[in-house]
């Protein structure tokens, strides 16, 4: 019976006890002085949310459930509330009882009157869970729980320890004391979804995870934000399972097994997702709190938490208008003739995060136009874009229209709307490959922070990509062959012709088209600067024509042939097929552009010539009548038949009057 009550004595003073009652003690074996300063108390801190209990005898060889694991980042601070006099009086065969521990304790913290009892300072277990306290004097301990791991649901409760303890057998003591308190824990876990334009789910986007670590309300020891890779585990935050943090198929990212605490996402890279904006420099926090759930935004879930994330990608696309003013599909095109007024439309996709980006601009970049800069009208919503907004300036036969970022936050995530006109220039290209106007939007392909040290994309450079866009211009050839009779005749040098075109509205026609035989009722404007003459081959060519009606108007010919006696209509009906492409390019220097609606192939319909986008039109001369020469011999008989046969007609007139008189 003695030594069940010397057993008893050591398990209610073991760290276990969750308080410690008032006990009477008993005689038990002579406590050596010479371990006075050399004894020792571990702490074996474990995690463990279970019901199972087993124990404690205060040795070292005591165990804790299967599935208990060491508990890091626990601090112990450990006071000395009775001496080794004390000790005696309570282990004497007269003992005197042993206060409880709210004695010493208030509210979880030691007492004022206590507080200079401290020995050493506060050891924080490490991944073994482990935290020592060596060259104890003997006597009796308060242990409190004064840092606890941020998992932990709640502190263990102070106790008190005896230093030594009475072996189980009552028949020696320990001096190197063991005791294994426990703590449950809670995690939570949050679920990050990243989408961007028209709700795209974007794969291989990469976020860092980041705790604070610290008193935010410290002014002067601020906290600091850590990078975690890994779950909490044993050993404390940042020691369990990787956390892989590249968004799925799906573009999800789960995490789980995070301990209490403030965390952030940042977004580090966004992958093979081209012409996708970067944003580095938002943060994207939520609360994990000792209850296990999950704030964010202002929402507390007792599970995982969604945390969406919107990825921005402008646009750009360049339009033309047909001649009847309707705007074409981007790889359609439309046909003018040189000196036209081509009406271009530019339209822009404005990122949501505008304000942030340091570059957004567009170039135009035309091919055998000239753009009129005094045309250009910006407009967002139909109304008019502040000017403060942007500024125009040339560029050779184009322009660069650079936007101010700062000022633009009331056309985020809207479509401004440039339009202008160009004109069509003296060697516009009358083949497949059209003349082309390219508008090149250049953007801000990353957002970086500008005062977070501690986030991962301070230290990273500004980089732009590129978005192209283009709109095609054809024009076509009138090709004249001149033959002498028929088509198979010879050709005819030198003759010249004049090509009409109706006039369009605005324009002033020539006055003598009556004469000219060109259809009334219509004005008509001559197309050609200079007669067009045939050359040894009988050929003449006017290009830099639309689609429409032409006139050829013959105004010489060869010597001995019939001058056209009404212009020749030409039929100008080419159609065209576009194929197109998008292409993405990388240089260099890892800038990304876009290429849209690249032409690949142009396929001609409906011309002499399907290759060129040709009208051949053949023009026969007939010859007059070869009169001899003035004085020759075939003259004078001509003249001497004429006057016989005049002279008959006389005679004839008169004998028929004769006959009538009679």
């Amino acid at each position: 019976m003695k030594k069940l009550k010397k057993f008893l004595a050591g398990v209610v003073t073991l760290a276990m006890a969750m308080s410690m009652m008032t006990i009477t003690a008993f005689a038990a074996p002579t406590i050596e002085d010479s371990k006075d300063g050399s004894a020792s108390l571990t702490i074996h801190k474990y995690e463990y949310n279970g019901t199972e209990v087993n124990k404690g005898t205060g040795s070292e060889s005591d165990t804790v459930p299967a599935d208990a694991k060491p508990l890091a980042g626990a601090g112990f601070t450990i006071y000395k509330v009775v001496d080794k006099d004390g000790m005696d009086a309570y282990y004497s065969a007269n003992p005197t009882a042993l206060p409880g521990i709210d004695t010493y304790v208030e509210n979880g913290k030691i007492k004022n009157a206590y507080a200079g009892n401290k020995v050493g300072q506060e050891i924080i277990t490490g991944a073994d869970g482990l935290a020592k306290f060596e060259n104890l004097e003997l006597g009796f301990y308060v242990v409190i729980e004064t840092t606890k791991p941020a998992a932990v649901t709640e502190a263990v409760a102070p106790f008190l320890v005896s230093v030594p303890m009475t072996t189980v057998d009552g028949e020696g003591w320990l001096y190197d004391v063991h005791v294994f308190p426990k703590n449950g824990t809670t995690y939570g876990g949050v679920t990050l979804e990243k989408t961007g334009k028209d709700g795209a789910k974007l794969e291989g986007v990469t976020f860092v995870l980041q705790k604070y670590v610290g008193d935010p309300n410290d002014v002067e020891e601020p906290g600091y934000w850590m990078t975690i890779t890994k779950a909490s585990g044993a050993g404390g935050d940042d020691t369990g399972a990787e956390l892989n943090l590249v968004t799925n198929k799906e573009g999800i990212i789960k995490v789980e097994g995070l301990s209490q605490g403030t965390y952030r996402f940042i977004e580090t890279s966004v992958g093979n997702n081209d012409n996708y904006i970067m944003d580095g420099k938002t943060t994207y926090e939520f609360t994990v709190t000792d209850k296990g759930t999950v704030i964010y935004n202002g929402a507390e879930a007792s599970d995982s938490v969604k945390v969406a994330i919107k990825n921005e990608k402008p646009d750009v696309e360049k339009q033309v208008a047909d001649k009847d003013g309707n705007l074409q599909d981007p790889g359609k095109g439309a046909d003018y003739s040189v000196g036209d007024k081509v009406p271009y439309t530019v339209t822009i996709d404005v990122p949501a995060n505008i304000v942030d980006l340091k570059t957004f601009k567009i170039t135009d970049t035309p091919t055998n136009l000239k753009d009129d800069i005094n045309t250009i009208k910006v407009k967002c919503d139909a109304a008019d874009v502040a000017s403060g907004a942007y500024k125009i300036t040339e560029s050779g036969n184009g322009f660069v229209m650079e936007f101010t970022t700062a000022q633009m936050a009331d056309y985020a995530g809207k479509k401004i709307v440039v339009t202008y006109e160009a004109t069509l220039l003296e060697g516009a290209v009358s083949t497949p490959i059209g003349n082309g106007n390219k508008a090149t939007l250049e953007y801000s392909n990353n957002i970086l922070p500008e005062n977070d040290p501690q986030n991962p994309n301070t230290d990273e450079e500004p980089k732009t990509d590129k978005i192209e866009d283009s709109a095609t211009v054809f024009t076509f050839k009138v090709q004249i062959l001149k033959k002498a009779e028929s088509e198979n005749g010879k050709a005819l040098q030198g003759v010249e012709f004049d090509l009409y075109r109706e006039a369009k509205d605005g324009e002033t026609g020539v006055s003598n088209a009556a004469d000219l035989g060109l259809p009334s009722g219509k004005s008509w404007v001559k197309v050609n600067t200079d007669p067009l003459v045939t050359d040894e081959n009988g050929e003449v060519s006017q290009s830099g024509l639309a689609n429409g009606t032409y006139y050829l108007v013959e105004l010489k010919t060869n010597e001995g042939y019939n001058l056209l006696k009404a212009p020749v209509k030409v039929e100008l009906k080419v159609q065209y097929t576009i194929t197109t492409k998008d292409e993405y390019t990388t240089d260099e220097n890892g800038q990304t552009t876009l290429i849209k609606h690249e032409v690949e192939k142009v396929v001609f319909a409906g011309a002499t010539d399907n290759a060129q986008g040709i009208i051949v039109s053949t023009v026969i001369n007939k010859q007059g009548f070869t009169l001899p020469s003035t004085g020759g011999m075939g003259t004078f008989v001509f003249t001497f038949v004429g006057i016989a046969m005049m002279a008959a007609a006389v005679i004839l007139f008169f004998t028929s009057k004769k006959k009538e008189a009679k």
